[in-house]
């Protein structure tokens, strides 16, 4: 030895577990913990909680990613069917733009991709897609051709079921076990992916009770805000009961019972 005085390596930094840090482990047992109780739910019958769980920790971007998918398909299965008429396509547009004047801003944060589309078809019906398109078919134009009350009703109804994010979480309701293992070990591409996949379904979903509930309880609200009568809805749900649309009760259903709730509603 030379005398000099022997210096000790430097002692390295503490490792954390496996290379991660404490902040990290913590989000990622936040996570799983979430994924462990979106599984039970789900196995004990309450597909719609785990949905609404996983569909809170996406980003409105998927929804109009989504719907941008299906709003393609939809206008190509209708692309041999002519257009509708310019005055069709003012109506529907002069009521969606004051529909959507009303929204808040956070509403209006969830509506990404709002565009209201007339579609050629003598079917009655009207469906919104995730991120805030609205398909209304010409049928329906005919069919409230003199009250333009009920197509503001029905225009403020699947506004709300976009709004409330319906589409996406009938999607992940419908496939809640593959989408939690997606949430657990992928990442959102694959969850996009995932439900991109099932888009094609969106026309042909019936909503639940409590989300045709929910979008008749926004589209009151809205109406309200514009001072406008919500009475129109509850008018054109009650008419289903003597010229009933198949194709609208599909995916539309409780007609009667929904009229009922929304003059409740009116009363408050």
């Amino acid at each position: 030895m030379s005398g000099e005085e022997v210096r000790s390596a430097p002692t390295p930094p503490p490792t954390q577990g496996f290379g991660h840090s404490p902040a990290r482990i913590a989000g990622e047992f936040g996570v799983i913990l979430l994924a462990i109780v979106l599984l039970i739910l789900g196995a004990r019958g309450c597909a719609g909680c785990a949905a609404n769980g996983i569909v809170s920790q996406l980003p409105p971007d998927v929804d109009a990613t989504i719907g941008k998918t299906a709003g393609e398909a939809m206008r190509a299965q209708h692309s041999m069917g002519g257009e509708p008429t310019a005055e069709e396509k003012a109506r529907v547009d002069r009521i969606f733009e004051e529909l959507r004047s009303a929204l808040t801003e956070e509403e209006k944060r969830i509506l990404v991709a709002p565009r209201v589309t007339v579609l050629k078809d003598e079917q009655v019906n009207a469906f919104a897609l995730p991120g805030g398109e609205v398909f209304v078919l010409t049928g329906l134009l005919e069919r409230t051709k003199n009250d333009d009350a009920q197509l503001r009703g029905v225009l403020a109804h699947e506004i709300g079921h976009a709004v409330r994010r319906h589409g996406v979480r009938s999607l992940v309701r419908n496939g809640v076990f593959g989408l939690v293992i997606v949430f657990v070990t992928g990442d959102l591409n694959d969850i996009t992916a995932t439900l991109i996949a099932g888009a094609s379904q969106l026309d042909t979903l019936s909503y639940s009770r409590s989300m045709e509930e929910e979008a008749d309880a926004f589209g009151v609200d809205v109406l309200a805000r514009r001072k406008e009568d919500p009475e129109g809805l509850a008018r054109f749900l009650e008419s289903l009961e003597t010229q009933p649309v198949p194709q609208f009760l599909s995916t539309h259903p409780d007609s009667k019972e929904r009229a009922k709730a929304i003059r409740e509603q009116m009363k408050k």
